[in-house]
């Protein structure tokens, strides 16, 4: 059973790895996790899922302006995909979003991301708005939602 907890300095190496495999970055995703760990502010917070002492799935929380938790940068390592991982990391961010009185999450994706959108579906969550070139020109997102009980 994975062991969900916060991330340390030394799951930089396994976050990186999965990233190379999830993104397209390939190559360059240790510099773009680098870059975003050190944007990270007081508020956000980055999860790890581990099996072992390996980090096989990631998340960071970060919380909007309209009183919701996003599930930013959630990845799962594809030797690890569909094994109820990335099921786990949206439950944690779940209770951390009821614990701060937040009612939703959020998390937002390539339009065309249907492993995804396929994901997002089965964890409760709906398409809420397109987002026009959030990802570069001519590259819209999706950010779906799902709501919290109480």
């Amino acid at each position: 059973m994975p062991e969900i907890r916060r991330y340390e300095s030394r799951d930089f190496v396994d976050y990186a790895a999965t990233l190379e495999k999830t993104s397209t970055w390939e190559r360059k995703a240790a510099a773009e996790l680098k870059a975003r760990l050190e944007k990270l502010t007081r508020r956000e917070q980055v999860w790890v899922a581990e099996v072992g002492t390996r980090g096989v799935g990631f998340m960071i929380l970060s919380p909007n302006n309209d009183g919701s938790l996003e599930v930013d940068w959630l990845d799962v390592h594809p030797d690890f995909q569909r094994t109820g991982i990335g099921t786990l990391l949206v439950e944690k961010a779940a209770k951390i979003a009821k614990a701060k009185k937040m009612k939703a999450l959020s998390v937002h994706t390539w339009e065309t991301n249907q492993k995804m959108l396929d994901f997002s579906a089965k964890n409760g969550f709906q398409v809420l708005e397109r987002i026009k070139g959030f990802y570069g020109r001519g590259k819209d997102a999706l950010r779906l939602k799902k709501e919290i009980l109480p």
